[in-house]
């Protein structure tokens, strides 16, 4: 029967020890599950254009990405949904008021804008991730669209209870974090409900934190040998790390290819 598979990305099908490589392994084995007819797709918390990118490398034409809110099939954007506006904005007013610096993603882009030097100042260099522009005359009204905040807070001054009810991303070794939406799922869903597929016959692949509500929700999870441990608490199967073919062999074991 044909099996609906969704991947995470870094450190599932990319290396867990050296950044974006994937494996002759890896790629082999999505080919494989491709040519027997079962309908693969990522599931990532990136950003479209991030995703986007990584599609076009490894060759898979359908994907969940923003963290479950934005669904492509065939390489065409089906739908996106916007994180909850008005509590991103209750957000962005409290760190305002708390003086901890904070970053907003207004588009998809590279670009974001920051009201003050306080972000520059906490979370240091971030070039190689994003560009933060500073306009000291934004204000949170002008904002049409937030697709997400990014968050310097050294000082823990921030709700973090507030901050978890959309979804958090640690971002190195705490420079920033990024309030992300994390269901996954939640996408995964609507592309069943979209091609008027089985959902018992969805397979997840995962690794990382942002990984664990995809895996309490779906039929069957597979965590690699390199998961953490609350993703391979949830896990009906582990398999080899990322770095060993854990793809390939889970696929294998189980007679997908």
């Amino acid at each position: 029967m044909r099996k609906l598979f969704f991947f995470d990305i870094d450190g599932t099908l990319t290396s867990a020890k050296e950044f974006g490589k994937i494996y002759d392994s890896t790629r082999a084995a999505i080919a494989q599950l491709q040519d027997n007819g079962h309908f693969v797709a990522l599931a990532t918390g990136r950003a479209l254009f991030r995703a986007k990118a990584f599609q076009q490398e490894i060759g898979i034409k359908n994907m969940v990405c923003e963290g479950g809110n934005c669904i492509i099939l065939n390489n065409e954007q089906i739908s996106y949904e916007a994180p909850d506006q008005a509590l991103l904005k209750t957000i962005y007013e409290e760190a305002i008021s708390k003086q901890v610096g904070i970053a907003l993603s207004c588009e998809d882009s590279l670009h974001r804008i920051t009201p003050n030097s306080l972000f520059h100042e906490y979370a240091g260099d971030c070039h190689e991730f994003m560009e933060v522009h500073v306009d000291t005359d934004f204000r949170i009204e002008k904002a049409e669209q937030i697709r997400r905040l990014f968050i310097a807070d050294p000082m823990k001054k921030m709700d973090m209870e507030k901050l978890t009810q959309i979804g958090i991303m640690h971002y190195g070794e705490d420079q920033f974090i990024i309030i992300e939406p994390d269901d996954k799922y939640r996408g995964i869903r609507k592309v069943c409900e979209f091609l008027g597929e089985d959902e018992s016959q969805v397979v997840v692949f995962g690794d990382g934190m942002n990984d664990r509500k995809m895996f309490k929700a779906a039929p069957f999870a597979i965590a690699m040998g390199n998961a953490v441990k609350e993703v391979k608490a949830e896990a009906d199967y582990i398999t080899a790390d990322s770095d060993h073919d854990g793809i390939f062999l889970a696929c294998k074991h189980f007679g997908w290819i």
